[in-house]
């Protein structure tokens, strides 16, 4: 595909440089012949004037020596008056026999002309002729030959305005002519464009030009475009259901336990997210009910119950459904304070609906509201309780998780502690390897730490993930501190320390790097341009950097991205999504802005080592993104049965507990840890 596309650009080049060769040599010619023919015919004019003066001055001088009565001496004396008048160059006055009787002459005046014209275009009028007579006798015939040098003044000015006229149509005709070839070449190239962004992945379409020949070729490029279009969006959804049957259960089609406590383990730990709730729903005496019903039955009594919880999951962002046990369903609200009036919704819709009467099935429902910062493991513990109060009291139970709250004087703070921070350069990256199936290094992942120290800081006393001992001033990771920096709109500031911190460690070391732009940061006026500015000042740091975002964060205004993406691609660095694979179908679109690698999230690959749907997946997965003419790279891998399935299936490099960077393949880097980042690692 390269190959084709530069043959195609060097044809464009090649049918573009005969045209104009074609043009010059087709108008060169022309003019220099016009220059030509109009050159020699005022020189046939011009020498018949000097041939018609010649005969004139012959006709007056011999009429003036005609009067002299054939005295010689007065022949002489008049003939020599007027030749002294400087206007011939040549007097001969020959008597009848072709004697000479006597002669004058002079040297031509060289007029101001160049040599080269005056040899080049020689004047030759024949002398003029007239007799001379004393009464009725014959004394001779009179020559005279005029001064020429005038002729080839007049001569040379003519052809300097001949050749000035004829320049400037020649200019006038070449503007024209390239104006044309402008207007010609503008969908060649738009054709050239389209063939370059199919060669990179993209898909675009042309507008088709008025050529009658190039809206052929377009009209036949836009339909490939769109047969690649539908090609890869139907790839898209196959992934989307291969995905599906690798996360869901079969009968209900509800998340799978694993997938459904990834998703709240995300949720919970997400430090910008609002609070949750977690409700779970189970089928009571369900052995019982299998037994009246049978498997057939008692399989569409549980499908019938799992749509009431998919129309939560599939009409509310964020929300969740899954299926953890035989009996056991679990409901995330990606909401506070709704956890309760839901319940009573689920219970209702469950124990009233026409298969649970007739196979005597009852549900009881609990859960535990205002979830915020707790573990997955917490979190479905209380809310295991809060359902156990519900079969008891056969009612549904909804409990308040302890949320700690924080007034608007410690918000403004936490705020002053974050700014001071990033002011003062407290702040570090951490490393953490991306490798590939040989163990090289592509790059390290650098999330930013920021610094909290001294009595005011919440996190005094504590130890931190990097080993500060209790006491000290430690660096603290960003689920710590970044929903603190969001709401305080701190964001495009903590992005640019991390880009000024990678920057000057990949100019220490030239390790490359790779960092996290956040969407509030993107959505910042002039954060773009900054970015680049500093990209700018470190050309040789920026073609080691890599910029990624999160899938999951895609701005509403794509053309802030795709802006951000050329400028800084046009500079060396490489651009990625990193959270990706919750949605196949999206990754097409991501690509369009373009990117360089595409991050697959831990919680899509768990597991395929023994799970075959799993692996059918992650395979197809892996077959879209390099398609996609994209790098595929796996995140968060803790497992190394998991690793190893992952090179087979042909992922371009991993990050996780599980990586581990074969010897020599990173040289010393000051301050490195060189650790595997673990899984669920906050970003930046």
């Amino acid at each position: 595909m390269p190959g084709r596309t530069c043959r195609l650009e060097t044809d464009a080049m090649t049918m573009t440089r005969r045209l104009a060769l074609l043009i010059a040599a087709v108008l060169l010619p022309a003019l220099l012949g016009s220059l030509w023919l109009h050159t020699l015919a005022a020189r046939d004019a011009l020498v018949l004037e000097q041939e018609t003066r010649n005969q004139d001055a012959a006709t007056a001088l011999a009429l003036a020596l005609s009067q002299q009565r054939g005295d010689m001496a007065a022949l002489q004396t008049v003939a020599a008056a007027q030749f002294d008048l400087g206007h011939y160059r040549r007097l001969v006055l020959r008597d009848g026999q072709g004697g000479v009787l006597f002669q004058r002459e002079q040297p031509t005046r060289q007029p101001d002309v160049p040599a080269w014209f005056t040899a080049s275009w020689p004047i030759t009028a024949p002398a003029g002729r007239a007799a001379v007579s004393a009464g009725w006798r014959e004394v001779g015939t009179l020559e005279v030959v005029s001064q020429s040098g005038w002729v080839h003044a007049a001569l040379w000015a003519a052809a300097v305005r001949s050749a000035a006229f004829m320049g400037g149509l020649a200019l006038l005709a070449l503007l024209l002519a390239a104006g044309l070839l402008r207007a010609w070449q503008r969908p060649l190239r738009a054709t050239v464009g389209q063939a370059r962004a199919i060669e990179a992945g993209r898909f675009e379409l042309a507008p088709e030009p008025s050529q009658p020949e190039l809206r052929e070729l377009t009209r036949s490029m836009n339909a490939m475009v769109r047969r690649l279009k539908e090609v890869f969006g139907a790839q898209a959804d196959q992934v989307a259901l291969l995905q599906r049957q690798a996360q869901t259960d079969a009968v209900t089609g509800l998340l799978y336990r694993r997938h459904f406590i990834s998703r709240l383990t995300d949720r919970l730990a997400d430090p910008a997210a609002p609070g949750s709730a977690l409700l779970l729903v189970r089928v009571l005496r369900l052995d019982s009910v299998n037994e009246r019903l049978g498997f057939e039955a008692t399989d569409r009594l549980l499908a019938a119950s799992a749509e009431v919880l998919l129309a939560y999951a599939d009409r509310v962002a964020g929300a969740a459904a899954g299926r953890l046990n035989g009996a056991d369903f679990a409901l995330l609200l990606p909401a506070a304070g709704v956890g309760d009036e839901t319940a009573q919704a689920l219970a209702l819709a469950l124990n009233t609906s026409p298969l649970a009467r007739a196979g005597s099935a009852r549900y009881a429902v609990g859960g535990v509201d205002g979830l915020r910062g707790q573990s997955a493991g917490a979190a479905l513990a209380a809310a295991d309780a809060a359902l156990a109060e519900a079969e008891v009291a056969n009612t549904p139970v909804v409990e308040q998780a302890q949320r700690r709250a924080q007034d608007a004087s410690g918000a403004r703070a936490w705020r002053s502690q974050i700014a001071s921070a990033l002011e003062e350069g407290r702040t570090r990256l951490a490393e953490f390897p991306v490798v590939d199936a040989q163990g090289r290094l592509i790059h390290l992942e650098c999330p930013l730490r920021v610094q909290f120290g001294g009595t005011n800081s919440r996190f005094d006393g504590a130890e931190d993930n990097d080993g500060a001992a209790e006491g000290q001033a430690d660096y603290r990771p960003a689920r710590d501190w970044l929903a603190l920096a969001q709401r305080s709109r701190l964001m495009p500031r903590v992005d640019l320390a991390a880009l000024d911190l990678a920057l000057a460690a990949i100019a220490a070391d030239g390790v490359p790097r790779g960092v996290h732009v956040s969407q509030a940061s993107l959505a910042e006026p002039g954060f773009v341009d900054i970015v680049a500015q500093r990209l700018g000042q470190a050309p040789s740091a920026a073609r080691a950097l890599s910029i990624e975002w999160v899938e999951s964060s895609q701005p509403t205004d794509a053309t802030v991205l795709r802006a951000a993406a050329a400028s800084w691609r046009a500079l060396g660095v490489r651009l990625g999504v990193e959270h990706a694979g919750a949605s196949p179908q999206a990754l097409t679109q991501w690509q369009a802005i373009p990117i360089d690698y595409v991050k697959i999230d831990a919680r899509h690959l768990q597991g395929v080592a023994s799970d075959d749907a799993v692996r059918g997946y992650a395979a197809s997965l892996v077959a879209l993104v390099h398609g996609l003419g994209l790098t595929a790279l796996a995140e968060g891998i803790g497992d190394v049965d998991d690793l190893a399935a992952l090179w087979l299936l042909g992922f371009d490099g991993a990050t996780g507990q599980a990586v581990a960077l074969a010897p020599g393949a990173r040289p010393d880097a000051p301050g490195a840890s060189g650790e595997p980042r673990p899984a669920g690692d906050a970003a930046p």
